[in-house]
């Protein structure tokens, strides 16, 4: 499979008293916008998109559209964005100088061509400042990784930027799942998760064939979209054997931020369910789809992190 995501570890280390909100994911990628489109685009963008179309790095970051031979395919659809953030694990409400922060940047396919203008931008953040004060920080390191193989690779040291790349494929996933049971699995949802699956969102943990209908939703389009292939499985007949796997423990509850939104002048809300939850049954052909799920997420607002989820054998 023609599919490709390229992760990243990206560290700073801030100069100043930092004030953060109560979901980082909102913050950094609110702050990435910005400086990315000052790297990379002088053109005022008022929502009729960038004058210079997919040939400007943010108009196709920030408001992808279907390449042309992939719009029937994409017609009717959202299609998403090429990249995931992953927050800091440990909420945190503020750092002090000296202290780090680190968080994950995953992109995906062609996206992976415009690495050097992320980096600035990430560097360019720091300069601007995050948070509630404007806190500025030093970028202070970059590092490729291969979440399934170990594999780390340095691309920025603090001075020197390297061109080199890790790519994650399909048969990773696929190794991946070996080393899973084919018939019970644990989920973690790390971050706010909110999948809709015919028509109704889940307070708790969806059933199994909802959280494999998202990740059908979401998967084969950034195939699609951004690494230039169309999937040719028939999703309604996986979800439907997705039903013969049941939810036998949910541990789960509902949690909700708000974020101001700069570019549309109003608040929203982030929200969705944490927490765990195991699933039995006949899951073997659905492992590598959900292995591959942990790096592009599933559910809505993927983008600032949100759908974060993790699995492993349950006990």
């Amino acid at each position: 499979m023609a599919l490709e995501l390229h992760c990243h570890e990206v560290t700073v280390r801030f100069i100043e008293r930092a004030v953060v909100p109560p979901y980082e994911g909102s913050m950094i990628r609110g702050a990435f916008g910005r400086a990315f489109k000052e790297s990379c685009c002088p053109f005022p963008h008022a929502g009729d998109g960038c004058p210079l179309g997919e040939k400007c790095p943010y108009g196709y970051v920030f408001e992808t559209s279907p390449p042309e031979g992939m719009r029937e395919y994409a017609k009717n659809r959202q299609v998403p964005r090429p990249y995931v953030f992953e927050p800091p694990e440990a909420t945190k409400m503020h750092y002090e100088p000296g202290e780090r922060m680190v968080f994950g940047f995953t992109v995906i396919g062609r996206a992976a061509d415009y690495m050097p203008y992320f980096v600035y931008a990430f560097s360019r953040m720091g300069e601007i400042g995050v948070g509630r004060k404007r806190a500025r920080y030093r970028l202070e390191r970059i590092v490729a990784r291969n979440p399934f193989s170990g594999e780390r690779e340095e691309i920025f040291d603090g001075e020197i930027a390297r061109n080199r790349r890790l790519p994650v494929a399909w048969r990773d996933a696929a190794q991946e799942a070996e080393k899973l049971d084919g018939e019970r699995v644990r989920v973690e949802f790390l971050t706010p998760t909110q999948i809709r699956f015919r028509g109704e969102i889940f307070p708790e943990a969806p059933p199994f064939a909802a959280l494999v209908q998202a990740l059908l939703i979401r998967i084969p389009m950034l195939a699609a979209v951004h690494c230039g292939e169309v999937w040719q499985k028939d999703f309604k007949e996986i979800v439907g054997r997705a039903e013969k796997v049941g939810t036998v423990r949910d541990a789960t509850s509902w949690v909700s931020f708000r974020r101001f939104s700069s570019f549309r002048g109003k608040t929203e809300r982030l929200e969705g369910m944490v927490g765990s939850a195991v699933y039995a049954g006949p899951l073997q052909e659905f492992l590598p789809l959900l292995c591959m799920g942990q790096l592009t997420h599933a559910g809505r607002h993927a983008v600032f992190g949100l759908g974060r989820y993790r699995i492993s054998r349950s006990r």
